[in-house]
C-alpha cells in the first residue's frame, strides 16, 4: 500500500496466473504482458511495485475496500468507476471465441448463429464470472432465454478441458494465451474461432480508497511519459503473437 517517504513507498498490483498476461518464470518472478504494464507504470511514478496474485472476483472486492491499489487490464463500467480511478488506456483487448480445430470454421458470425449452433451440437458456451463481454451480450444474457440457456459460467482451467473433451463448443475469451499456447505447441488442440464478440480498451484501474490524491496525479503523469516515449507501445509488441 502506499504509505511512508518516497524512498520506502510502494503500490500493490494485483496479478493472476494467467500466460502470457501473468506468470512466474523459472525464478519464481511475476513476468507477463500486464505485469510488464503496470511495473512500468508504478515504477516512472515513484514507487516500488508489489506484485500480488489475487483472484480476480476477490480483487475487485479489495479494490473497493482499499486493500489492493492497481488493477491491471480492466474494462470501464458504471459500478467499477464508483471505486476505481481510470489510467490508459492500458492497450486493447478482444473477447473471442476459442473451439477445437475441428471447429475452427463454423458458420458463426453473430449470437444468433452462435445459438444456432449450440442447439445444433447439443453443446453451450463457457463464459467466466465478472467479465465483460459487451452489451449486446450482457443484454442477451439477461432477456434472451435461448441465450442463456447456451451459456454456462465457468472459471479458468475448465474452460479448456470442457472444449477439448468435447463438452463445451466454445468459451469466449482474449486470444493472447491461445494464440502462445499454440506458437509453443502447433499441435495444441483449441484454435481462436474468427466470431470476436467485442474489441475495446482495457484500462488500469486504481482504487479510490487507498490512492491519494497526489499518488494518482504522479500516475496520471507517469502514464503520460510512457505513452509519449512509446515503452507502453513496446511491450505490447514485445508480447504480441
Amino acid at each position: 500500500m502506499a504509505a511512508g517517504s518516497k524512498a520506502t513507498e510502494s503500490l500493490d498490483i494485483r496479478v493472476g496466473n494467467f500466460y502470457p498476461n501473468y506468470y512466474k518464470n523459472s525464478e519464481k518472478q511475476w513476468e507477463g504482458l500486464d505485469v510488464e504494464m503496470a511495473v512500468a507504470l508504478v515504477e516512472r511514478a515513484g514507487f516500488t511495485p508489489n506484485v500480488v496474485e489475487i483472484p480476480w472476483s476477490r480483487a475487485l472486492i479489495m479494490a473497493r475496500q482499499g486493500q489492493v491499489d492497481v488493477l491491471v487490464n480492466v474494462n470501464i463500467t458504471e459500478e467499477r468507476s464508483e471505486y476505481l480511478h481510470w489510467i490508459g488506456p492500458e492497450r486493447y483487448t478482444q473477447m473471442s471465441l476459442v473451439v477445437t480445430r475441428e471447429n475452427a470454421a463454423l458458420p458463426i458470425s453473430s449470437l444468433d448463429d452462435l445459438v444456432a449452433q449450440c442447439q445444433s451440437l447439443g453443446l453451450k458456451f463457457g463464459i467466466q464470472p465478472d467479465v465483460a463481454y459487451g452489451d449486446e451480450f450482457a443484454e442477451r444474457l439477461r432477456s434472451d432465454d435461448a441465450f442463456k440457456a447456451c451459456a454456462e459460467e465457468l472459471v479458468g482451467p475448465q474452460n479448456d478441458d470442457k472444449v477439448l473433451l468435447g463438452r463445451l463448443l466454445g468459451y469466449f475469451d482474449e486470444p493472447l494465451d491461445i494464440l502462445a499456447e499454440r506458437r509453443r505447441n502447433p499441435d495444441y488442440g483449441l484454435v481462436v474461432h474468427p466470431f470476436t464478440v467485442i474489441k475495446e480498451p482495457v484500462f488500469f484501474g486504481v482504487s479510490k480508497a487507498s490512492v491519494t490524491a497526489d499518488e494518482l496525479k504522479r500516475l496520471l503523469v507517469a502514464y503520460q511519459s510512457l505513452v509519449a516515449d512509446g515503452s507502453l507501445e513496446a511491450i505490447d509488441r514485445k508480447w504480441a503473437f
